[in-house]
């Protein structure tokens, strides 16, 4: 199961980038509009920071050291 949604979302995400290629705005209107699957791009970049940030901060703010809690 976990494979197969794997899958699907892998299809989902390079159809989502193809058609960004072909359908793009005919006036954009900011100049990242005419970089092509700038979004897919972009979203995929601010997941991998949100990661990134989120395993940093757990490391170096929640965790304790083993011998935290001893007497």
């Amino acid at each position: 199961m976990a494979k197969t949604l794997k899958y699907i979302f892998l299809i989902c995400a390079g159809l989502s980038i193809l058609l960004g290629l072909f359908f793009r705005p005919e006036h954009p209107h900011f100049w990242w509009e005419k970089i092509p699957a700038f979004d897919a791009i972009f979203g995929f970049l601010g997941c991998i920071l949100i990661v990134v940030g989120s395993k940093a901060l757990g490391h170096h703010w929640l965790q304790k050291d083993e011998d935290y809690y001893s007497d």
